[in-house]
């Protein structure tokens, strides 16, 4: 159900699963495809995606993870390969929703350095997103204070972030990877790479 959940549960805003299901409804068979995903839910994940998902409503970090795992496994190789392509995909619409609050073209470093509050707009009670560093030639991003956070998400996370970078006008050098994860027992959720500006627009 949409609503804070007052037990500390972490959740993620119906913006979130939008992008996925949006991802998946856009694929050759797309109608079919989603009822594949459905079907393989959970009951409880089921009961929050077969109603209309609201952007602006709260819903369960759980069923987040599983509708990104159930995707990975029905769309892609069940290796979330899949997860990183969809990060991109929901950046790309992303990028430009934000490009709106700026009135004109975000630098690469303006959305890095704003990470918290966008990561805050996504998910609640889910840990800090902290920028160390989002200089040219480098770019190291810590998410911070959540053990919880599926791998799943990370290679989604990976994927926006990357293609984050290219809308607002940075070309990889080396591309954005999680170096460190709390799920491989790191302190926190570590990402780093490289980039230049690009070309002027």
């Amino acid at each position: 159900m949409a609503g804070i959940d007052p037990t500390g549960e972490p959740l993620a805003k119906g913006t979130a699963f939008l992008g996925i299901l949006k991802y998946i409804k856009t694929q050759p068979n797309g109608e079919a495809l989603l009822e594949k995903v459905l079907g393989q839910l959970s009951a409880g994940s089921q009961a929050i995606l077969r109603r209309k998902v609201i952007a602006i409503g709260d819903y369960s970090y759980a069923a987040f993870v599983e509708l990104l795992r159930k995707a990975d496994q029905v769309l892609g190789r069940g290796d979330l390969a899949l997860c990183r392509t969809l990060g991109k995909y929901t950046a790309t619409r992303d990028v430009q929703s934000i490009y709106n609050l700026y009135k004109k073209q975000a630098k690469p470093e303006d959305l890095m350095r704003d990470g918290a509050v966008i990561w805050k707009s996504y998910y609640q009670n889910a840990g800090t997103f902290k920028t160390e560093d989002s200089s040219p030639d480098h770019i190291l991003v810590r998410i911070i204070d959540f053990p919880r956070m599926d791998p799943a998400h990370c290679r989604l996370m990976e994927g926006w972030m990357t293609q984050a970078v290219q809308e607002s006008g940075g070309v990889w050098i080396e591309e954005l990877r999680e170096v460190q994860c709390m799920s491989r027992g790191g302190p926190y959720h570590e990402f780093t790479g490289r980039w230049k500006a690009g070309p002027a627009k």
